[in-house]
């Protein structure tokens, strides 16, 4: 609490100082004005007195008023010539001058006669109250240079009405006080605004400190975080990559094993011994398989797993899952069925060996835990119009126990599957996180649903209606580790550091710049699969950096653009050759602005995926 009043305190007394200097300054800049009216006034009535004073003491009035004057301007010669705060000597200086000039105007009315005409009273009357009043506007910033001209001023004035001994004298007295506290209270109104206007901007700056160094701090921490963001990755790809070694290193003896196991098989044993050597077998063929999705897991974080484009109708599918589904069920005496629908005669493009080994998870997963009633099986091919890509969607209907909904929300999870199924003696989880990784690797996804009875798991994955047939049978892609390349031009860090962070986590490489001739620059050193322009791209306005992007000799003018933009009445929009999108951005209005800004090239589409 303590240091909070020491802050206030502080507070106040910086704002009284500025306010201070904001008066001196105002006063110093006001003197101009204020010192050549005192002089041309002080001839205009001399005009008027002409007749009604002696030349000798109306001259010498004039000549102390102009001298006074001028001295009265010189004294704050130095700070109006370098624009700086008067000093404290020289404001004295200047109100001690003040005095003088305001004595001289209240004085002027004893130069009269004692029966002056009623225009030369009038005149000097008039003079007096104008004066005073073009004092009080030009010192209004500070209210001791107003008092230290209309006290005297008004008060010698008022001094000189009083002297004609009526009633009229009397009045103007009256009217003469009237018109002092008038004054006053004008000097102290402006004065009071001046603290309002120093207070706001005051704190405005104060504000403006501490956005900077809020922005800095959030640019600092950004960078920590993208640092240590990079060494984690690092440090899990280098882990995967172990780990990966390490199942490959298990799966030689493994093999040996299990194939020691088929030949004692053939021999002849005892049925004690025959019963023992299946149970060897059995337990090594499940070890075998959760060692090769160990090994699939940890090629996918180690950036190794590659995907296989094969053309296949979706029958070969259906026969395969035929196969394998048939031969686990029968055992269990369970009915199997699988069901196609869509357009069965189109040859699909895909990693055909992937989405039958997602299938089978699945399947084996429901054969599993079921154990009596069917398991069904529904694949469904959506073609999208007008672009040769379709949806592959494949679910996994089962009349088992399901799973309970409080451990729906990480069943795909690594090593939740024990956890989601309660009694169980098997399952690790680790078959659904593949199936996970795997889908999202290619640019689809997992779920499941409640059946009744039972459970649903599906997967989504896009694929493509292959027009030439077999063209790339044998053509692998390491969609892994393709990552897309981003430049991001935008001048605010903070702002930057956001998009930066979405980038990433969308799988992509990003390269920054903070000015529109930085990203041309840019362009012309690398190529990049898109351009995220923000709302500050230092002088250029986005609409002309797009402009000179689409100008370039070059295939860089091609690069496909995202811009943000504000108030649009969409999230996402396309608007011409670039789409725009709602700023402040959040992650699935980018996601869906990169995917429309990429709809030509659907395998970048397959690259840009959110990774876990």
């Amino acid at each position: 609490m303590g240091s909070l009043e020491a802050r206030a305190i502080a507070r106040g007394e910086e704002t009284a100082r500025q306010v201070r200097e904001a008066a001196r300054v105002l006063i110093t800049k006001s003197s101009l004005q204020a010192v050549p009216m005192n002089v041309i006034g002080a001839l205009g009535l001399a005009a008027i007195l002409w007749n009604s004073v002696p030349p000798v003491l109306l001259g010498c009035w004039v000549a102390a008023m102009t001298v006074i004057s001028v001295l009265r301007l010189t004294s704050l010669g130095r700070a109006r010539k370098s624009n700086t705060v008067p000093t404290p000597g020289e404001m004295n200086s200047y109100m001690a001058c003040t005095v003088i000039v305001g004595a001289l105007w209240g004085g002027a009315g004893f130069m009269l006669s004692a029966d002056p005409s009623m225009a030369a009273v009038l005149g000097v009357a008039v003079m007096i109250s104008g004066m005073s009043a073009g004092a009080a506007m030009t010192a209004a910033a500070e209210p001791r240079v107003v008092l230290a001209y209309n006290i005297p001023c008004l008060s010698l004035a008022a001094a000189w009405y009083l002297s004609f001994a009526s009633l009229s004298g009397v009045v103007l007295a009256i009217m003469v006080g009237l018109f002092f506290t008038v004054t006053t209270r004008l000097a102290a109104t402006y004065r009071q605004s001046l603290v309002e206007t120093v207070e706001a901007n005051a704190s405005l700056e104060e504000a403006r400190r501490e956005a900077d160094a809020q922005r800095e701090a959030l640019a600092r921490l950004a960078e920590r975080h993208e640092a240590a963001a990079r060494a984690s990755e690092d440090a899990a790809r280098a882990k995967a990559a172990m780990l990966a070694n390490m199942s490959h290193e298990l799966g030689a003896p493994l093999n040996s094993i299990l194939a020691q196991t088929q030949m004692l098989q053939e021999t002849q044993l005892s049925t004690d011994a025959c019963r023992m050597v299946s149970r060897i077998r059995e337990s090594g063929d499940v070890l075998s398989g959760l060692v090769a999705e160990i090994l699939d897991v940890s090629r996918i974080e180690a950036g190794n797993m590659e995907l296989r484009l094969d053309d296949f109708p979706v029958e070969r599918l259906k026969e395969r899952l035929t196969r394998f589904g048939e031969a686990r069920t029968r055992i269990k005496d369970i009915a199997y069925r699988i069901d196609v629908s869509g357009d069965t005669g189109e040859q699909l493009r895909a990693d055909q060996d992937r989405i039958c080994q997602m299938a089978e998870i699945f399947i084996a997963n429901a054969v599993r835990f079921t154990e009596s009633g069917s398991i069904d099986v529904a694949i469904g091919v959506a073609p999208r119009a007008g672009d040769g890509s379709a949806r592959l969607r494949l679910e996994v209907r089962d009349t088992g126990r399901g799973v309970p909904s409080a451990y729906r929300t990480r069943l795909f999870d690594s090593f939740a599957e024990e956890a989601a199924r309660p009694g169980s003696s098997s399952g690790t989880g680790l078959s659904l996180h593949l199936a996970k990784r795997m889908a999202a690797m290619m640019g689809g996804e997992v779920g499941y649903e409640p059946g009744d009875p039972g459970s649903v798991f599906w997967f989504e994955v896009p694929v493509r209606i292959a027009d030439k047939p077999g063209r790339y049978g044998d053509e692998r892609l390491s969609l892994v580790n393709r990552r897309l390349r981003m430049l991001v031009c935008e001048a605010d860090p903070a702002r930057r550091s956001v998009l930066l962070g979405y980038l990433k986590s969308f799988n992509c490489v990003v390269s920054c710049a903070d000015s529109a001739s930085d990203m041309i620059e840019g362009l012309g050193a690398s190529a990049y699969d898109a351009i995220v322009l923000g709302l500050n791209i230092g002088a250029y306005e986005p609409e002309d950096a797009v402009h000179d992007i689409r100008s370039l000799a070059s295939t860089a003018s091609l690069t496909p653009i995202v811009r943000l933009a504000d108030n649009l009445a969409a999230p996402v929009q396309r608007a011409g050759s670039e789409v725009l999108v709602r700023a402040p951005v959040t992650t699935e209005p980018l996601l869906q602005a990169l995917e429309e800004a990429l709809s030509e090239d659907p395998s970048a589409i397959a690259y840009l995926r959110r990774t876990a």
